[in-house]
């Protein structure tokens, strides 16, 4: 049996492909309003399960660990990567690359806030959001937006490859911190 993905996830998925609401719509093949709705309500099972079909054959791998009668835990979505380095000198062309190994963009996408909500929580401003969010590395802020996601219970993915500097596997999921809490959605 499939399971379809939390709408975090979905949002996830399309944060990391780096795709507005209405690309990704075009890219499926599917309206935007199907795009919105798959990734703000958990009732139209067949909508999510044509998205996570579609996110799949462009290598996103969605995450989470199911119980029958249970909300699926730990919940997110990464870039499919390579068990180990060894399998990448083989493969290498089959995996996306990312050259910074945290998405901010992905761990905003998958709390549902604007970039105005998460600069005024992170005490930074919505310039260095976007900043940060398109690839910038300012050790500082950097490290005060991922400190910031991680209080909000969020876990970065991804292992990088030494002999090339490039990250696989980059992502986000709900921490075990949030399943033991109890407010995971």
């Amino acid at each position: 049996m499939r399971l379809p993905a939390p709408p975090e996830a979905l949002r996830v998925a399309r944060a990391l492909m780096m795709l507005s609401q209405r690309a990704a719509a075009t890219r499926a093949n599917v309206t935007h309003r199907y795009i919105s709705t798959a990734e703000t309500s958990e009732s139209l099972v067949s909508f999510n399960l044509e998205l996570v079909d579609f996110y799949v054959s462009q290598g996103i791998e969605f995450l989470g660990a199911a119980s029958v009668g249970r909300e699926v835990s730990r919940a997110g979505a990464r870039w499919l990567a390579p068990i180990s380095p060894e399998e990448v000198r083989g493969y290498k062309r089959d995996y996306h690359v990312e050259e910074a190994g945290i998405s901010f963009r992905a761990a905003r996408a998958m709390l549902g806030h604007t970039r105005e909500q998460v600069a005024e929580e992170a005490n930074l401003s919505v310039a260095v959001i976007r900043a940060l969010e398109s690839g910038e590395q300012w050790q500082e802020s950097t490290r005060t937006l991922q400190a910031y996601y991680e209080r909000k219970n969020i876990e970065f993915l991804g292992w990088s490859d030494a002999s090339s500097k490039l990250f696989y596997g980059v992502g986000v999921r709900w921490s075990a911190e949030r399943a033991v809490e109890g407010i995971e959605r």
